[in-house]
């Protein structure tokens, strides 16, 4: 992990601490709980990977992490495995598609009010305009 990581990581615990603190001093119903658990996430998230380098670079355990390194590296590269991230990325899209057209109109069955349908049908169809938008770049580009 390099020095600017670090400092990064720093921050973040810092930003976390502060917004841990100015969720519990603030006095709004929801926003201030939602801060609340929006500092603790950033703050935890961050110790953790901090804890996790100070594991991996311990002397007993560098051996064993630049092993795993290796490994991912390896299977990061490996054309199968890429084959199937791409088909697991497609079929989570196609499904959160689905979903969202299926959430509109049952919101429309249930009578919800107009902007819930509008927003759930919206984000289907900018989900599809932004793949449609990628693939078409993606195909230039290769």
């Amino acid at each position: 992990m390099k020095k600017s990581d670090k400092i990064i990581l720093g921050i973040y615990i810092v930003i976390g601490i502060a917004m841990i603190i100015i969720g519990a001093v603030m006095n709004v119903d929801y926003y201030s709980s939602m801060i609340f658990a929006m500092g603790v996430g950033i703050a935890t998230s961050s110790c953790i990977q901090f804890l996790r380098y100070y594991h991996n670079t311990r002397p007993g355990n560098v051996d064993a992490y630049q092993k795993k390194l290796k490994e991912q590296e390896i299977e990061l590269r490996d054309e199968r495995k890429v084959q199937l991230r791409n088909r697991a990325g497609y079929l989570t899209w196609a499904i959160t598609m689905i979903g969202c057209f299926a959430a509109a109109f049952i919101a429309a069955l249930f009578r919800a009010e107009a902007w819930v349908v509008g927003l759930l049908s919206g984000l289907s169809i900018v989900e599809f305009v932004a793949a449609t938008i990628i693939y078409k770049f993606l195909c230039k580009k290769m």
